[in-house]
């Protein structure tokens, strides 16, 4: 039964890229380096193990089947379905069209969350050169930017540069956080310009567990591009006629905004009264041409001002 679980999600996980052909070549493959492998050993238990271990991958080649076949019955994708899905990422285009740059993400998150129908859309950007991630944009920010860490191996789900769907993401998510952010069913975007990583989107239902099909996730992954063209576009980053400079005061408080301090807490840190912490504050936002505190932290991580 456990084994079952197990297979199903990781099924569940790799949906987007794999199909029938590279399941089957991938069965075939499996079995005869098995044979081979066990056949070598020349071991007393050589055809118990290779029975056992057979088994083992019928089950995963039935659970495929059965979730390939539910996703045909239930969700194939009819005429009305693509035509839906073009009209929504034409309403995305026209959306990343009239936006005027970065500091407007935290708007066209909100705006996706309604396109396509999920309750939550957390932006976490990727910095290059420290090899990093941070939780940037989405509701409950000071959760959001909780969220940082260095991109390694173990980052199973953020390494992939397709789309994953996770039914549970139990075995591939920390409970913590899990539980910080009451996660059932979640859906990993990479946001990618050829080459270029700028980060992820997650989309969820705020704690309630639902399916996804593959044409959805192909939808979701074209969101991904077009999000990455947005980001890579020129002209649209703070002005930098040399370099842009901030205060040793200003660093500091921009780095508090970014763990999610609000002005009272950042003037009771730095030993300051609100209103010059608000002063410190307008100044960021100025500088950063930003509208809001979240527009700061979200430009400041783009530029690399935060680290």
């Amino acid at each position: 039964m456990m084994i079952s679980i197990f297979f199903n999600i990781w099924l569940q996980s790799q949906l987007s890229i794999i199909d029938r052909k590279s399941f089957n070549l991938f069965q075939l493959i499996f079995e005869k380096s098995l044979i081979t492998f066990m056949i070598q050993q020349k071991s007393s238990r050589t055809n118990a193990v290779l029975m056992y271990v057979l088994s083992l991958f019928t089950l995963l080649v039935e659970l495929y089947y059965d979730c390939e076949g539910a996703n045909q019955t239930s969700n194939i994708a009819t005429e009305n379905q693509k035509i839906r899905h073009l009209q929504l990422l034409d309403r995305l285009d026209k959306l990343l069209i009239s936006s005027s740059g970065y500091q407007d993400l935290a708007h066209i998150l909100k705006k996706c969350e309604e396109y396509f129908s999920y309750k939550r859309c957390v932006f976490y950007a990727y910095v290059p050169w420290s090899n990093q991630f941070y939780g940037v944009i989405g509701a409950e920010l000071p959760k959001v930017q909780s969220m940082k860490g260095e991109l390694t191996g173990e980052n199973t789900i953020l390494s992939s540069k397709k789309p994953i769907y996770l039914r549970n993401p139990k075995n591939y998510v920390k409970e913590e956080h899990i539980q910080l952010f009451n996660l059932s069913s979640i859906i990993f975007i990479p946001i990618l310009r050829q080459d270029q990583l700028f980060g992820w989107l997650t989309f969820d239902q705020l704690g309630e567990e639902f399916d996804c099909t593959k044409e959805e996730l192909l939808l979701l992954e074209e969101v991904g591009k077009r999000l990455g063209l947005f980001l890579s576009r020129k002209g649209e980053k703070v002005e930098k006629n040399t370099e842009l400079h901030l205060t040793e005061r200003e660093s500091m408080i921009l780095g508090l905004l970014a763990e999610g301090f609000d002005n009272k807490k950042i003037a009771g840190l730095l030993f300051l009264s609100e209103h010059t912490v608000r002063d410190y504050v307008s100044s960021l936002m100025t500088k950063l041409k930003a509208k809001n505190r979240t527009q700061v932290v979200a430009s400041a991580f783009r530029l690399g001002l935060l680290s």
